[in-house]
């Protein structure tokens, strides 16, 4: 990457709501580079250098006010090469997501089948017909409660021995 004292900031980068800054200050560095402290400058933002035909994209802004020379040090990277290593990033997390997904559909399924058997057991429980009707109610209305099918095997455990004992 090349120095470069104006640059051209966007914010929303090809989008209907895009904001430019223009003229600013910057020193552009291969690394690192260096903005004014009152520079308006976020992650995801694009920076347009003159003469150089890919634009940059703001990856990392960290900024030093504790002692002068208060500045903003910016990592830019190009901008094929930013989708490439978030395109990683998003599949790596999409699949965490997925492999969470399919751990709660499996809780869920033993949260449903522990509420089935506990309404079983009570169902062949001898004791009054009412107080026995009172509890299936209230086993099916936890077992159909999404908040209930969110629970993780654990904490059905737990609450089975507490019933139970």
């Amino acid at each position: 990457m090349m120095k470069s004292n104006l640059v051209k900031i966007i914010r929303n980068y090809q989008s209907d709501n895009e904001e430019i800054q223009e003229n600013v200050k910057a020193r552009i560095q291969s690394n690192v580079s260096f903005f004014d402290i009152n520079v308006d400058i976020k992650r995801l933002d694009y920076v347009i250098i003159p003469d150089v035909d890919e634009p940059l994209v703001v990856e990392k802004v960290r900024v030093y006010e504790g002692r002068p020379p208060f500045h903003k040090e910016v990592i830019l990277i190009k901008e094929s090469n930013f989708y490439d290593t978030n395109k990683n990033f998003q599949q790596q997390t999409d699949a965490k997501k997925l492999s969470k997904n399919e751990r709660n559909t499996g809780n869920n399924f033993k949260v449903i089948m522990y509420l089935d058997t506990l309404e079983e057991a009570i169902d062949q429980m001898d004791m009054p017909k009412k107080h026995k009707n009172n509890l299936l109610k209230k086993i099916r209305e936890l077992r159909d409660d999404p908040y209930i099918k969110s629970l993780n095997t654990t904490a059905v455990i737990d609450i089975k021995q507490i019933l139970i004992g």
